[in-house]
């Protein structure tokens, strides 16, 4: 395993809070998947929960080199069915991706009271 590269973000959540209106679906919409938004649902805190997937998706977003014009952050795409979070990329993130050769993704994400932080460790 070659480390490629590495990501973390931090977010404060009371800018989130803010930033991103829990009941507005059109500015959820353009960086959450429908995924996330309904795996968000079924958390006691909706706010931390996405809080820390936008973390994870700025974390990602900086191993890649930052959003590339055309590039969405909904095709940075935080999965965690199974418990640990995982990364799946689609379009212009993916391509970014496979050109930069990596292979895998590492993620972890974590709260405190204030902040969501995310870290990734992008491998080939």
């Amino acid at each position: 395993m070659v480390v490629i590269g590495v990501g973390l973000d931090l977010v404060e959540l009371p800018q989130f809070r803010a930033l991103y209106v829990l009941d507005d679906l059109v500015v959820l919409g353009r960086v959450f998947t429908s995924f996330e938004l309904s795996e968000a649902e079924h958390s006691t805190s909706r706010i931390d929960r996405l809080a820390g997937r936008f973390a994870a998706k700025e974390a990602v977003s900086k191993v890649l080199g930052g959003l590339q014009q055309g590039t969405a952050m909904t095709e940075i795409e935080v999965r965690a069915s199974a418990g640990q979070p995982t990364i799946h990329l689609s379009g212009q993130a993916a391509l970014r991706a496979e050109k930069m050769q990596i292979k895998s993704w590492l993620l972890s994400i974590t709260h405190t009271q204030n902040a969501a932080a995310a870290v990734v460790i992008a491998s080939g």
